[in-house]
């Protein structure tokens, strides 16, 4: 269960060592107003009064165990792979020893410290403490645990300790859960030092504990209770708990600190937690009706009747004495917490340990209470990432202060405001706990369903994300990308075909996809259609279209302005995308809609394409006939005078051609005559442009397959063909090759001649102007790769001009029939 939040105060940030403190580890000792924090190489004093950072002291290796001496204000350190050094201050807080060398930045002095501060040089000492001028060390040699213990009086007059006075031992035997951490060495040992409790006696330490008389008793003998020895209690990584006295019990009326002869003692086995020992605390869980809390005084005389042991995997197992009346005992109970555990202390009937994710407080329960449930309930404070804790002091009842450490080297100050009703929620009845279970069932129902449609929705973005993601690299592919290297492109080709037993002609459009993703729903293909004065689109979805897949789309050509085909026609593909179909999968309030709808669609420009009406002819068999005519011909007219005189005798005067305008805008039936129009190239641009090097076609059928491309078969060589346009004008187109003697003032030049011949002036004029565009369009080309054009006479070309608008009657009447002509 949560309680109130904690109050919180940052104090410092400390540098971080590569891989944080999770791989070098870290510890904290707070005394009077003081901080000692290591971290890496480097232990830091910091001034909780001063808010600021006293000194640094900077070490050759890793830092691995520091220990204060409260009596003399000694700070020990250890120091891995070397030994333990001593660091001693005199009254003004200077070093008793001159550091190896020092420095000052920001106003913080920064001590390097060398082997002359080693007061115990031992490469193999993993752990140690300091407790009643005795120093215990501990190390491991050969799958054995050693402890040792010096004599802190005995030192030389370098500071340094003679050999120890008495050596204990006890083998290592992991169980499975802890094999891998002992051969790794990655947690060390955890030291506990208790003593007896006598009422005469009040503790000057707070970080010292003494036990309940029946319980020191009952826990390691009446003979440790007569000599008044203090008790070190060992946990090991193993998961072995063992004790061992301060005092030899052979001789009572000896100091402990007596020299003493060396010997090497097997340790008695107090409990085994299978799994590493990461905390050991003693305290006073059981608190009498109306007594006040006694851990709020530090001057209050303190008595533990209760000691802890607490695991890796979050197994916590309390040792307290029996029941008196039955002749008294001591028992030990298992209790199961959230793990893993990282750092843990004691706060009267508290236990406040971190985990990687938060701060829990358990309540430890009393001495001969009969608890069915062996897993403990738990108040969390929502603090995560805290790699070392210390308590500082109580600030008044049931508030607590203590020091915080993070993995990020962050030292922070915690004060837990505590309800009154935590013990009491902590111990609830099974009737309660039924109870309370069946609310907390209902509140995570009740979450559930709310979070069933946020998570719907979530995905429902994602999803859209995702394919506005793939629309954006499409986008980007298309245009940045131009011509023939277009990753989505189309090909267009006329298409007759047969509908409600009429002709018809339609266009055939192949949508090509050449990019990466697919062409899922929500594209479209828009095409527009516009001739000269009208115009119409088409919109096309896109479904499912594979990369490396095509897909074919049909459409009229008719627009929606005309009844029938005008030519040139004008093509425009363009893919878009519509916003509004992707929003629609994600919001379902459109005032959520993330798109406007005056910017709703993505669109990207395609090719643009020309039909003219040279790709829509139908072609026939040549019969050899000529055209059907009411009237007999001599021969063909030029159409400039057949139109004049299918006019009517229609006069041309100046400012007035709306006869002429009509006629040519009417003229749709059959002429008595054959009309013929007739266009020449240069035989050179058609060598350059058409001829191949190993072809023996002649150039004449050249240009009759590349004019009619799709309708001709390869087969074919002809030099004349029959067919109908469209709208069902016959005509015929006949290739020759000719000389024009009067355009150059030299030789005559080789040309190739297209004739034209219809008795329809529209079909005559639309075949006429494609025609000249397509001769346009090959001598642009051939213009650009540097084809040398044959020297033309312009003042030949201005006289047969002039020549011809007198024969015509009249110059304007000329210019305006021509205007039409290429209109249409």
């Amino acid at each position: 269960m949560a309680c109130a939040m904690p109050s919180v105060q940052y104090l410092a940030g400390f540098h971080c060592p590569a891989g944080g403190l999770a791989a070098h580890g870290a510890q904290l000792i707070p005394w009077k107003g003081n901080v000692y924090v290591s971290i890496g190489k480097s232990v830091y004093e910091y001034s909780m009064e001063k808010k600021c950072m006293l000194a640094v002291y900077e070490f050759a290796t890793e830092i691995w165990c520091i220990e204060l001496d409260t009596k003399t204000q000694q700070l020990y350190i250890l120091c891995g792979q070397s030994g333990i050094y001593l660091l001693q201050w005199d009254e003004k807080g200077r070093l008793l020893k001159e550091p190896m060398s020092a420095t000052s930045t920001g106003g913080v002095n920064i001590f390097f410290i060398g082997v002359e501060f080693c007061c115990l040089l031992d490469p193999s000492i993993c752990y140690f403490t300091v407790c009643h001028e005795v120093l215990v060390a501990v190390s491991m040699n050969q799958n054995k645990w050693e402890i040792r213990l010096f004599n802190i009086r005995s030192s030389d007059h370098k500071g340094n300790y003679p050999s120890a006075i008495r050596e204990m031992e006890i083998s290592v035997k992991p169980t499975p859960g802890c094999r891998d951490i002992c051969k790794g060495n990655s947690l060390p040992p955890v030291l506990l030092c208790v003593s007896l409790w006598k009422k005469e006696e009040l503790a000057v330490d707070f970080h010292e504990f003494t036990i309940e008389p029946s319980l020191f008793t009952f826990l390691f003998g009446i003979d440790l209770a007569m000599v008044n020895s203090p008790v070190v209690i060992c946990g090991f990584p193993d998961g072995q708990v063992v004790f061992f006295p301060l005092k030899t019990v052979p001789s009572p009326k000896s100091d402990f600190t007596d020299n003493q002869t060396k010997s090497s003692t097997r340790l008695p086995l107090l409990y085994n937690l299978e799994q590493p020992v990461v905390f050991l605390g003693a305290t006073k869980a059981q608190i009498s009706d109306g007594e006040n809390n006694p851990w709020t005084n530090s001057s209050n005389k303190l008595f533990c009747d209760c000691i802890l042991l607490l695991g890796q995997g979050g197994l916590m197992v309390t040792i307290t004495a029996g029941n008196k009346a039955e002749g008294g005992t001591y028992e030990f109970r298992e209790y199961h917490l959230k793990a893993p555990v990282k750092s843990a202390f004691c706060s009267g009937p508290n236990l406040y340990y971190s985990t990687c994710s938060d701060i829990q407080c358990v309540v430890i329960p009393q001495p001969g209470a009969d608890l069915q449930n062996r897993i403990l309930s738990y108040s969390s404070y929502n603090i995560p990432m805290i790699r070392a804790m210390s308590p500082i002091s109580c600030c008044s009842e049931g508030d607590k202060e203590f020091l915080a450490l993070s993995d990020k080297g962050k030292l922070m100050l915690f004060i837990l405001k505590q309800s009154e009703d935590t013990a009491q929620r902590a111990r609830l009845s099974c009737s309660q706990a039924g109870q309370r279970i069946k609310e907390l069932l209902s509140q995570i129902a009740s979450v559930s369903e709310r979070a069933s449609p946020l998570k719907s929705l979530i995905e429902q973005r994602n999803h859209s994300l995702l394919n506005l993601n793939k629309v954006v690299a499409i986008s980007q592919a298309v245009l940045t990308s131009r011509g023939a290297n277009m990753p989505v492109r189309c090909k267009v080709k006329p298409l007759w075909t047969r509908r409600l037993q009429q002709d018809c002609l339609v266009a055939s459009c192949i949508l090509e996809n050449k990019t990466d993703f697919i062409l899922e729903s929500g594209w479209n293909l828009c095409i527009h259609l516009s001739t000269e004065g009208s115009g119409t689109s088409y919109s096309f979805s896109v479904m499912n279209l594979q990369p490396e897949e095509n897909m074919e789309f049909i459409f009229p050509l008719v627009t929606e302005e005309s009844e029938h085909l005008e030519f040139p026609i004008k093509i425009t593909f363009a893919l878009v995308y519509s916003l509004q179909e992707l929003d629609k999968s994600s919001f379902q309030d459109p005032q959520s809609s993330l798109f406007s709808h005056t910017q709703s669609s993505i669109c990207l420009p395609l090719q643009e394409h020309i039909i003219d009406i040279l790709q829509c002819l139908r072609l026939k068999p040549h019969t050899g006939q000529p055209f059907p005519t009411t009237f007999h011909c001599m021969s063909p007219l030029d159409p400039v005078e057949a139109f004049l005189r299918s006019s009517g005798g229609a006069e041309c005067k100046p400012g007035q051609p709306s006869a002429i305008s009509k006629a040519i805008c009417n003229a749709e039936s059959n002429y008595a005559v054959t009309l013929v129009a007739s266009v020449r190239v240069a035989s050179v641009i058609l060598h350059r442009a058409l001829k191949k090097e190993d072809s023996d076609t002649s150039l004449c059928s050249l240009l009759f397959h590349w004019l009619l491309s799709a309708e001709l078969p390869l087969s074919q060589n002809p030099v004349e063909v029959h067919g109908m346009t469209p709208n069902g004008r016959e005509f015929r187109l006949r290739v020759g090759e000719v000389s024009a003697y009067d355009l150059s003032p030299a030789n005559p030049i080789p040309a190739t001649e297209v004739q034209i011949i219809s008795p329809h002036l529209d079909a005559l004029a639309c075949l006429h102007l494609a025609v000249i565009r397509r001769l346009q369009i090959l001598a642009e080309k051939c213009n650009q790769d540097g084809c040398i054009s044959p020297e033309i006479n312009l003042d030949s070309i201005q006289k047969q001009v002039i020549a011809r608008e007198h024969s015509s009657g009249s110059k304007l009447c000329f210019g305006f029939i021509c205007s039409k002509l290429l209109q249409v």
